[in-house]
């Protein structure tokens, strides 16, 4: 029998369940998905639990968020999508601090790409990172909100390779993130920097937040493998 410490987590388990009836054709490309309300109580669990569960589906891909409207099943392509157990892989000893550069360089790219655009972008932006401002610091729907953040902006940024790029890495991002909680909310205010200069035009700027954000993230890093935390 699989101990609990080896059960992968909730959210992980509720993703896998609503993946199998799409699957199974419960679901349907095009179909929006029951509230949340309704998904905590199909499942047992608390609404923030949903949130990081679709969060996950929609980071492979399969569902989208409508602001206003709900979630929609976004394609019926499972075969493509990344399990979330298997960005472990991308884990390995050695390989953290290289995938956390290259998360940002794409993060950066995107930033510097939206802050060049029209003032839409902001205005699209604007209800994400108020779901960042509203998460509990240092929680699973912090870290949700966050990546929730950055897809969106690679999905108005217009470039698919950004875009898959940022979704085929969104999970493991999402385990550097958790490694790398502290007492300041890194992305928190990198959100809020990156939101202020695309509102101002300021390419520079937004560049600038990503990499300092990722600088940040190396050093908690880089201290967590020196206490051997």
């Amino acid at each position: 029998m699989q101990r609990d410490a080896e059960k992968p987590k909730l959210y992980i388990q509720i993703a896998k369940a609503i993946r199998a009836d799409i699957e199974a054709g419960v679901h349907q490309p095009g179909d929006r998905l029951p509230p949340l309300s309704e998904l905590a109580r199909q499942y047992g669990c608390s609404r923030a639990t949903v949130r990081e569960a679709l969060g996950t589906l929609r980071g492979q891909g399969l569902i989208e968020f409508r602001h206003g409207d709900g979630t929609y099943v976004k394609t019926a392509l499972v075969d493509l999508w990344m399990d979330p157990l298997d960005a472990a892989v991308l884990l390995g000893v050695g390989q953290v601090r290289e995938l956390v550069e290259l998360q940002i360089a794409v993060i950066a790219a995107v930033a510097t790409r939206l802050a060049e655009a029209g003032d839409e972008v902001s205005t699209r932006l604007a209800p994400l990172l108020f779901q960042v401002e509203c998460a509990s610091p240092n929680s699973e729907e912090a870290i949700a909100a966050e990546l929730g953040f950055y897809l969106g902006m690679a999905e108005l940024a217009g470039n698919p390779l950004l875009e898959n790029v940022v979704r085929v890495m969104q999970e493991s991002f999402r385990s550097c993130l958790r490694l790398s909680f502290g007492p300041e909310p890194l992305g928190l205010e990198t959100c809020r920097a990156v939101f202020d200069a695309i509102s101002r035009h300021r390419p520079d700027l937004a560049r600038e937040a990503v990499y300092t954000y990722g600088r940040g993230i190396a050093r908690r890093l880089e201290l967590k493998r020196v206490q051997g935390g």
